[in-house]
């Protein structure tokens, strides 16, 4: 089995507008906002110099999100037991 390369990868949702998406130039994240909608959550995202982007996200594709990210910082924190206290 591979060893980790200590380097965190958050689960890839399909992009349907992107032929390749390895390709993608990457840009720098500049600023990013959460909004609660109706039907689930609404993403803006823009880059540095870039323009902005906004996704309509499923409250199963948030949970998506949300899972991937505590995976990528390490797990879940441990109920009722503050940052400080854990160590």
């Amino acid at each position: 089995m591979a060893k980790p390369s200590g380097r965190a990868y958050i689960r890839a949702f399909p992009f349907p507008n992107v032929r390749n998406p390895a390709m993608a130039k990457l840009q720098s994240l500049e600023t990013f906002s959460l909004h609660e909608t109706e039907n689930g959550y609404r993403l803006l995202v823009s880059a540095v110099g870039g323009d902005a982007l906004y996704v309509e996200i499923t409250p199963a594709q948030m949970d998506d999100i949300i899972e991937s990210l505590e995976a990528a910082m390490g797990g879940e924190a441990e109920e009722g037991v503050e940052e400080d206290e854990a160590f």
